[in-house]
């Protein structure tokens, strides 16, 4: 549900969701139009096909009520709908996998930081992104859900699009593009650069 989509719209709809269709088991075993029908609000109806194609595979085609989403991200990717940014986000958050994920948030904190200089929608820059994020992982597997949390959290609130609160931020002293900012001595935020594209 949050491919695309806000929490802040998703949550209230989350848990409708899984009052109606609380285990994958209960997905497959729905009509797809059932399926589309408690997505509505939502948008990308496509997600909820996928949703409904993938629940209907993992359980195969409902027969085994017990079924559960495989751990491993690469195992994730080859489910329908399922990129590396929401295979990465299942395997590390559900499962506690040693996986990188990087989303829009993931993306421009990790470009500040380490590649300021670089153009963001470039497939050599989006690899090194990937790179970046996997290289950047804690060794203990129990830490990655923090550390990519982390990431998210501070993409979100502190490095936004619009406004770098480099003052704010724990990455700052290792940051390539708050190391080229001024600070004012009354505001720690300033705008963000002019994307290049």
């Amino acid at each position: 549900m949050l491919q695309q989509t806000q929490v802040l719209r998703v949550e209230p709809r989350w848990h409708e969701f899984l009052a109606q269709f609380p285990t994958l088991h209960s997905i497959a075993s729905a009509e797809v139009s059932q399926v589309e029908e408690a997505w509505e609000g939502l948008g990308y109806y496509a997600r909820a096909r996928n949703l409904h194609r993938t629940a209907r595979l993992v359980t195969r085609d409902g027969a085994d009520a017990a079924a559960t989403l495989p751990s491993k991200a690469e195992v994730l990717r080859t489910l329908p709908g399922i990129g590396r940014y929401t295979a990465g986000a299942v395997a590390s958050f559900a499962y506690g996998q040693r996986t990188p994920l990087v989303d829009t948030n993931v993306a421009r904190v990790l470009q500040r930081v380490f590649l300021p200089k670089a153009r963001r929608k470039v497939a050599a820059t989006e690899n090194a992104l990937w790179e970046l994020a996997e290289r950047s992982l804690p060794l203990k597997s129990g830490a990655v859900w923090t550390h990519n949390q982390a990431l998210m959290e501070i993409g979100a609130l502190v490095c936004t699009a619009r406004v770098m609160r480099c003052g704010q931020c724990p990455l700052r002293v290792v940051c390539g593009t708050a190391s080229r900012v001024v600070l004012s001595p009354v505001s720690d935020a300033v705008a963000a650069p002019r994307r290049q594209r």
